[in-house]
């Protein structure tokens, strides 16, 4: 997606002060969540360390992790409001070129990450994209959509990550050793899935089973680094209020030591109306 200057500076500027109030004020909740692990936490032993909430169109949204009492991650999140995913905010920049019409990312929200869940996980922050036109590639994921991105990979880095272009196509296709990766995906040739502040988006091979598409699990990579893992999922479903649990494909080996989720899940709390984007199901990798 095409950004200005301005747009990054204030995005930097907002995140460092977001990061700040995540890292100083030391939010623990008591675990009273009936939705976290489908009720398989205890009470008395789990702690939730919460993010703070940032705006996100006309509802709010933050990210949590769940520690048990030896700080191990149990479960990582974004907790975004019904009224959210409902009106989620501004279309998506759209380009025209030869008459047509060209889908991109929409902008990306970011939410810090409590510096427990830093420390737990390989995860620094998280983003949400809201694609009211969908994306490329076309007739795959052109249905109004959020991604929601959990970085592993600093915000400076991130930010940094170029357009598209000739110049840096070699970038975007310098793909980390074929064992960090699932062998069951791929990234299309070319720069469909190509995006600045982003990367090259890896899907299954076996995509037409994810068709029409409603949510899938896709990872991110950059000049031979693995930097994010994504759940995308429409904003219908997302409507729909159904509660999933799936696990997701895993690399032989991983770039960074560390706790490593193998499933991602979607909650609905019917008390407060909020969605749970989370990744669960930790396992520790070296």
């Amino acid at each position: 997606m095409k950004r200005n200057f301005t747009l990054f500076t204030k995005t930097v500027v907002l995140f460092g002060v977001l990061l700040i109030q995540s890292c100083t004020d030391d939010v623990v909740v008591p675990n009273n969540i009936t939705y976290l692990l489908k009720g398989k936490i205890t009470e008395t032993k789990m702690r939730i360390y919460a993010g703070p909430e940032v705006a996100v169109g006309d509802g709010l949204a933050r990210t949590w992790v769940t520690l048990d009492s030896k700080g191990y991650p149990m479960e990582i999140a974004i907790e975004i409001s019904e009224d959210a995913i409902k009106n989620p905010g501004e279309d998506s920049e759209m380009d025209m070129a030869d008459g047509a019409m060209e889908m991109e990312h929409g902008q990306m929200i970011m939410l810090p990450l409590h510096s427990q869940a830093q420390k737990s996980t390989p995860f620094n922050h998280v983003g949400i994209n809201w694609n009211p036109h969908g994306h490329p590639p076309a007739q795959v994921f052109d249905s109004p959509h959020f991604d929601f991105h959990f970085y592993t990979i600093p915000l400076e880095e991130q930010l940094a990550i170029p357009g598209w272009s000739t110049a840096t196509d070699a970038l975007f296709n310098t793909y980390p050793d074929a064992a960090f990766l699932p062998a069951n995906y791929f990234t299309p040739p070319g720069a469909d899935t190509a995006e600045a502040q982003m990367g090259k988006h890896w899907i299954p091979t076996n995509i037409g089973d994810y068709l029409p598409f409603s949510k899938i699990l896709v990872y991110g990579s950059y000049n031979g680094k693995v930097n994010f893992i994504e759940p995308m999922v429409t904003q219908a479903y997302l409507l729909q209020k159904i509660n999933t649990s799936e696990s997701y494909s895993q690399p032989l080996k991983v770039q960074t030591k560390g706790n490593y989720p193998t499933k991602y899940n979607i909650y609905h709390d019917t008390k407060t109306g909020k969605t749970q984007i989370t990744l669960s199901d930790f396992v520790t990798r070296n």
